[in-house]
Parts: structure tokens; sequence; C-alpha cells
């Protein structure tokens, strides 16, 4: 082999590995990205019980989106598939109570319960293109990235 063909290679290999790393971590990125363009990332990859975790909620869509003032998320924890955690009824108006504009961003927190340990993830209820205080209706269901509770 000459010089030429050791060159040819090395430029090879060095374009397959950072074609890699960018297709990474765009594989990375969209798969925290509901299919609408909303993005729901959480601030740490573990908590424990009673630690406070920080949703971050970006809606890079072209409509505002709205959340349920009786339950604006659900736990749901990874057995063969997820599953919710039991709620209590609301009993209260199921109304539509926080919303975000399009290209704009809300946070919350919350505090994590005393649950089963393993992976989690929160799927949040949305009503798509609907205002402050009327009647909510899930039109999606959003879901955050996965964490573990230990």
């Amino acid at each position: 082999m000459n010089k030429k063909d050791i060159l040819i290679i090395i430029s090879v290999i060095l374009l397959l590995a950072v074609g890699g790393t960018i297709f990474y971590i765009i594989l990375l990125r969209s798969s925290h990205e509901n299919k609408n363009g909303v993005n729901i990332l959480t601030d740490k990859k573990e908590y424990s019980p009673g630690d406070t975790l920080k949703v971050k909620i970006e809606n890079n869509s072209g409509e505002m989106i709205c959340f349920s003032s009786c339950y604006p998320y659900y736990l749901q924890r990874k057995n063969a598939d997820w599953e919710n955690y039991s709620y209590d009824d609301c009993n209260k108006e199921n109304i539509a109570d926080k919303c975000i504009d399009p290209q704009s961003v809300k946070a919350f927190e919350l505090t994590i319960p005393k649950i089963q340990e393993g992976a989690h993830r929160l799927m949040i209820g949305a009503c798509v293109g609907c205002r402050l205080e009327e009647s909510f209706r899930a039109d999606e269901n959003l879901f955050s990235n996965d964490f573990v509770v230990k």
C-alpha cells in the first residue's frame, strides 16, 4: 500500500466516524421530541422518592397546546409495556388550565412520590388549539424522556 491509499482509508474512517456521531446526536435529540414538535425533558435521568423533578416543555409546533386542570401529567412505569399509575377521580371541572403558545417554553416541578423502582416517564395529555378555561379534551398524549427511580 502506498501513502495515497493509506490517506484514503484514514479519510473514509474519519468520515464514517463523524457521520455516525452526527447521526447518533440527531437520533438522541429526536427520541425526546413528540411527533408534533413538542419536547418534554426532565432535568435529570435518575431520581429517588421525595426528589424534585423539573420538567421543561418546549412547544415547537405552530399551535397553542393546553393541559388539564385535573391531571396535567401521569407517571408511567415500564414493565413489558408502559403502564399508568392509578389516580383518584378528579372532583372538579376538567378544564384547560395551563397553555403554551407556539414556539414557547414552560416548566414545572413535581415531587417524586413513593413509587416502584425502575424506568419511568411522564405522559402529558394535550389539548391542541383549545383556549384557557375551555373544557379539556386530550387530543394527544405527549411523552417525556425516560428516567429511573431508584
